[in-house]
């Protein structure tokens, strides 16, 4: 079901683009860039605006009536760190100078245009902007906000009561910012300076739990093991055409992985903040390049956060505690609280994607099989892991018993073990198929907790 929805989405984003797109066909002067569908291979750089659900009706079903909603949102779109931006303002200017001296020997295949807005780019950034959330996060999240009250107005009301809405983020300024913006969609700029905020952790053990897991530290993200399959696909036939075609196109000599990587994130980048001024480095690739260097993203995330180690989703078992305890009535929010909504990082939702078994292919990401797996895969962070993603339970009190809606990315997903082609689960359904993760969610025996 999953895979069909975001089927569907991406044919219907081709058409649309196709239908807006105008294609240069001055063979002299053809100007590839018009022809992307560069949206569809931004990675976790994507917007959210590309793959949002905007139809905000209130999801009905015969006997039932929403009752609890916990949702789980992440940051809206930002900017880069501080080692990328220092890479925009040191290794492009380099970059871009050396194009410019090709085109003015007519030594690359860009088009005018594609070179006229090469040649005038520049980067304001400064380091000390780094992963601050941006205008089009703050839009993100008003918006977000606002399509999740339409649909579940009695949850999510305008009227703001500390007991009955509860909100929480982690200690950085993307998601303390995102946070901020998402009560502004629900209640407006006056009263949402008044919404309460326990006060945020680093380490947040739900929010944040990994920050908690020494044990993956140590064993996935700083082992070089769990980044072989990276590694190893840059030096693939199918990598290595790609940075022969950058090169062609742009008349360098022979492009490296680092400079690649960094046109592509700078394309991401500027193509999230801008709605109608197109990012020059994407003119750098072509849509089969678009698709490998988001297969090389791919490849990260699936081993580092993804289905790669199985420590790396099992840790997220007290996500899965908490949900229950809300919808139960027993957590530490209170019995009358109707609304949780917690603000988090691409590394939790991407672990509780995983943990809940949701996005896993046949066959494992790996450095040699892209081919198999380049169009028809499951786990692709573009589509799953945008800026703004999010994850909402919802309890619906029905006459034949309570039943949970699962929704990611606002569109309905069915969790294994649940009914196949059916929205609500049966809680007690969805309680016996993650049983394992409620009663033996030995957190410290698993991670070594840091203390």
């Amino acid at each position: 079901m999953c895979n069909m929805l975001y089927s569907v989405l991406i044919i219907c984003e081709c058409v649309l683009f196709a239908i807006s797109a105008s294609p240069v066909v001055d063979s002299d002067n053809y100007c590839q860039s018009k022809t992307q569908n560069t949206h569809l291979h931004l990675a976790t750089k994507t917007p959210y605006r590309f793959i949002v659900n905007k139809d905000d009706s209130p999801p009905t079903y015969e006997g039932c009536s929403p009752e609890k909603i916990w949702l789980v949102v992440r940051h809206g779109t930002r900017n880069p760190s501080h080692k990328v931006i220092r890479k925009m303002r040191e290794r492009l200017p380099i970059l871009q100078n050396a194009i410019m001296k090709n085109a003015a020997k007519n030594r690359t295949s860009l088009c005018d245009e594609e070179i006229a807005l090469l040649s005038t780019w520049s980067t304001e950034l400064e380091e000390a902007d780094e992963k601050r959330l941006t205008h089009e996060g703050e839009d993100e999240m008003i918006e977000l906000a606002e399509r999740y009250q339409n649909r579940f107005n009695d949850l999510l009301s305008e009227n703001y009561t500390n007991s009955t809405m509860k909100f929480r983020h982690t200690a950085t300024q993307r998601t303390a910012e995102s946070a901020r913006y998402f009560t502004v969609g629900l209640f407006g700029r006056r009263v949402s300076r008044y919404v309460w905020f326990p006060e945020a952790l680093y380490r947040d053990p739900i929010l944040r739990f990994y920050k908690l897991c020494s044990r993956w530290r140590s064993e996935v993200k700083k082992n070089p093991e769990a980044w072989k399959d990276k590694q190893l696909f840059e030096s693939s036939p199918e990598m290595m055409r790609t940075l022969q075609d950058i090169s062609s196109r742009l008349g360098l000599g022979n492009v490296s992985v680092d400079d690649a990587e960094l046109m592509y994130v700078t394309c991401a980048f500027e193509t999230a903040w801008h709605w109608k001024t197109p990012s020059p480095w994407c003119a750098a690739f072509s849509e089969e390049n678009l698709e490998a260097m988001e297969y090389h993203a791919d490849l990260e995330y699936y081993w580092i956060d993804g289905y790669g180690h199985n420590l790396t989703y099992k840790q997220a078992c007290p996500v899965i505690g908490d949900v229950f305890n809300f919808l139960d009535g027993t957590g530490h929010w209170g019995r009358e609280a109707r609304a949780v909504v917690y603000f988090t990082h691409s590394g939790t939702l991407l672990k509780l994607l995983a943990h809940l078994g949701l996005y896993r292919d046949a066959e494992p990401l790996r450095h040699d099989n892209f081919a198999r797996l380049r169009t028809g895969r499951d786990w692709r962070v573009s589509r799953i892991d945008a800026f703004a993603t999010n994850l909402a339970f919802v309890l619906y009190r029905c006459e034949d018993g309570p039943r949970v809606l699962t929704l990611h990315q606002e569109r309905p997903v069915a969790l294994p073990g649940c009914p196949p082609h059916h929205d609500l689960c049966p809680l007690e359904t969805l309680r016996d198929q993650l049983h394992h993760s409620l009663s033996a969610c030995d957190f410290d025996a698993m991670c070594g907790r840091d203390r």
